[in-house]
């Protein structure tokens, strides 16, 4: 029997009981709804989570804190950060940039009789923390001092506008008590201060306290705050932190393994992803499970359909046998009734969940209203492919036994089926 006559016979089959092969149908499609929707909701969750995570910061960022690695809390065991920590971690294979990190005691900044604390950081040139978040001037560069890069929050009690801020002088003073709302608190050491001119203003949601100063200002700032000298606070209390930079993505974990080979803690945000991922792999496979228990459902029911149409067509099956119908033939007539369920069970259910997503993705919206808001309900050609994949395969395994069982009739006995 050709291909193209299997075909046919099939799909007259399925449509001699429509009733039936309709209800069938549906349940196959709901199904398949049911898990594309859920697992393109978790997909988009995931990735509205990890559009957090990238404009946090750079995936090829690791920074390194003065700690043993796994330090935390009352645990962690100091550790001294060193220009031969510097050169040490510059060697290791794939760093494109060591940038070096030390914050200066907790101060001030006073202009017109207004003052808010700041944590003056100091920071090198190029410094990823000081990239791409200006609102006026200019980051710090090679060379500069006595200036500082501020945020918005500030620069708005200096002048009126963040652009007007740029150029003007203000006094930063280190140590000492510092207020935090309406109650001044005891600072460490005797307060300075300090002649600095603003040459930059920054978003003020990535820090509202964060005053970033020159490395070597911040070290000057600190020390004489202790009575010690730069070199001195190089050697004994080290710097504050580093930030490493991969020169790609892939090639973190090999820095975050060297650092701690070094003997500091480490974090980076790829990490942070890894572990989004595979939570939220264990999330989608959870909800896919969900979806499967509607599909098992509907297996059954293409199942309890295929026996019955088996029943129902014994004398037919006699028939086709009678007349030169290999068993070969058979089983894949039958087979192919039960993919025309699960191909437009398959299609249904993925036009279903794509309007439900659809409707859902609308709701929310109409609830949590954004300029841009991202996208909540995200299906791409693979879970498009794969529900319909998948409900085929659920028909098709569904169909084996009873088209098994319509082979394995014997022609003579089916003729004589009442």
């Amino acid at each position: 029997m050709r291909p193209g006559d299997l075909l046919g016979m099939s799909l007259g089959n399925y449509g001699r009981a429509r009733l039936r092969s309709s209800l069938t149908t549906a349940g196959v499609a709901i199904g398949t709804a049911l898990v594309v929707l859920l697992i393109a909701l978790a997909t988009g969750a995931e990735d509205n989570v990890r559009r957090s995570i990238f404009s946090i910061g750079d995936l090829r960022l690791v920074t390194v804190q003065p700690f043993q690695p796994g330090a935390n809390g009352l645990s962690a065991v100091p550790r001294t950060i060193s220009d031969d920590t510097v050169a040490k971690l510059k060697g290791v294979a794939h760093v494109e940039g060591v940038y070096r990190q030390f914050d200066a005691p907790l101060g001030m900044v006073v202009e017109g009789g207004d003052d808010a604390t700041i944590r003056p950081q100091g920071i090198e040139p190029g410094a990823p923390v000081d990239r791409g978040d200006l609102l006026a001037g200019r980051h710090i560069e090679a060379g500069d001092h006595a200036v500082a890069v501020i945020p918005g929050n500030i620069a708005r009690l200096v002048a009126a506008s963040a652009g007007a801020a740029v150029g003007r002088t203000v006094t930063m003073r280190v140590g000492g008590a510092v207020k935090l709302g309406s109650t001044r608190i005891g600072g460490s050491g005797t307060p300075r201060d300090y002649a600095v001119k603003i040459v930059g203003v920054f978003d003020e949601q990535a820090s509202q306290t964060s005053f970033r100063i020159p490395l070597d200002d911040a070290l000057l700032a600190g020390a004489e705050n202790r009575g010690l000298t730069p070199e001195s606070v190089r050697e004994t209390t080290g710097y504050s932190g580093l930030a490493v930079e991969a020169d790609d993505s892939t090639n973190v974990a090999d820095i975050v393994k060297a650092v701690q080979e070094l003997g500091f803690s480490s974090f980076s945000l790829k990490q942070v992803v890894e572990q989004i991922d595979q939570g939220f792999g264990v999330f989608k496979g959870i909800l896919a499970g969900i979806g499967g228990v509607a599909l098992l459902v509907a297996a059954i029911g293409i199942a309890n359909t295929m026996v019955m149409s088996v029943l129902e067509r014994t004398r037919e099956i006699g028939i086709m046998k009678a007349v030169g119908a290999s068993p070969g033939d058979i089983r894949a007539l039958f087979l192919a009734e039960a993919a025309y369920v699960g191909v437009f069970g398959g299609v249904l259910g993925l036009a279903l969940g794509l309007a439900g997503g659809q409707l859902i993705d609308r709701i929310i919206r109409q609830l949590n209203p954004r300029t841009n808001p991202a996208a909540i309900f995200v299906v791409g050609p693979d879970l498009a492919l794969g529900a319909l994949a998948l409900a085929l395969g659920v028909a098709l395994l569904a169909g084996f036994l009873p088209a098994r069982r319509a082979m394995r009739m014997s022609a003579l006995s089916a003729l004589r089926y009442e």
